[in-house]
């Protein structure tokens, strides 16, 4: 008789700047987010998913697992030898800002570097391929910049349409007729404009 799987939490919050330290390698945030779209998945699998050996994966697995935000799942038969399964501690990670820490100031600064590293070596990858999508409404590689003069009320709508836009990624799930698309989004106010 199989155990019965514990389900996923969708949302965790990292505090500590420890963990948070963790997630500013782009190799990392690319297993963490492999793992989290696969919710139960093999190193072979999350190289697939990555595109990157699979040895080269073992130390960010390790301190992935030393922080506690994936997990060994079960074993499973793979050919004539049994694979370790890692499942992450939710679909979702998030960490917490504190603009009064340096600390967590200088952690937010490498994440966001290791985020806009990671998502120009996927768009790089993407529109290499011949099938990529990148006009229409099923669109699914774009990269841009935009500049923009917003007043309060159009920044809440900014806001409110990427917590539309987390939404339906934390919601998401391997399935049938699905696609696996890659969502990084980094918005910054521009100081510039008011020297």
């Amino acid at each position: 008789m199989s155990k019965k799987k514990k389900p996923i939490k969708d949302l965790h919050v990292i505090y500590d700047a420890q963990t948070m330290w963790v997630l500013a390698s782009p190799i990392r945030v690319d297993v963490l987010n492999a793992v989290c779209a696969l919710e139960e998945c093999s190193v072979a699998e999350i190289a697939a998913f990555t595109g990157r050996s699979r040895t080269s994966l073992y130390p960010h697995i390790e301190q992935l697992l030393e922080s506690g935000l994936i997990f060994e799942g079960e074993k499973r038969l793979a050919g004539k030898r049994y694979e370790q399964l890692y499942i992450p501690l939710a679909r979702s990670i998030a960490t917490k800002h504190n603009s009064k820490d340096p600390e967590n100031v200088a952690y937010h600064q490498a994440y966001g570097n290791a985020v806009g590293r990671l998502m120009a070596r996927l768009h790089e990858r993407a529109t290499a391929q011949p099938d990529a999508a990148v006009r229409g409404p099923t669109r699914d590689t774009f990269a841009g910049i935009f500049s923009a003069w917003v007043d309060d009320n159009e920044l809440e709508e900014v806001n409110s349409i990427l917590s539309r836009l987390w939404e339906i990624c934390r919601e998401s799930h391997p399935g049938d007729g699905k696609r696996l698309v890659n969502v990084g989004i980094i918005m910054a106010p521009d100081r510039r404009a008011q020297d």
